[in-house]
């Protein structure tokens, strides 16, 4: 296999994960459409991650990549960072799987040990 064949094989391979986050969001957000009235607009990182569950609150403190929106896209409300509700519904659906693709969609690189998880 020459690097025309491999590079266009790594498209494929990117497409096909993008395509996959975006049925689980669809999912997520279908599901998240009957309890949207249940989050609040603007969500801080604590509320978030009880909303999520798995790591720690610490973790996710830590670890901005884990956070939504990468840690990124937050706006401030009362001083504290929070994020918009539509924001959370699409991150509660990231798992370690789909980690990568939506880390490259903030433009975030994750630390190697992520980086094989979400392979």
């Amino acid at each position: 296999m020459n690097a025309e064949e491999r590079l266009v094989l790594q498209g494929f391979k990117l497409s096909i994960e993008a395509l996959g986050l975006q049925i689980q969001e669809m999912r997520v957000a279908a599901e998240a459409g009957r309890n949207t009235g249940e989050i609040p607009e603007w969500v801080n990182l604590e509320t978030a991650a009880a909303l999520k569950g798995g790591p720690a609150l610490a973790t996710y403190q830590s670890k901005l990549f884990l956070q939504p929106c990468c840690g990124l896209n937050y706006k401030k409300v009362g001083g504290r960072k929070c994020w918009h509700r539509e924001q959370i519904v699409r991150w509660l659906a990231i798992d370690d799987s789909a980690l990568k693709a939506y880390a490259l969609e903030w433009k975030v690189s994750l630390p190697e040990n992520y980086e094989r998880r979400s392979a």
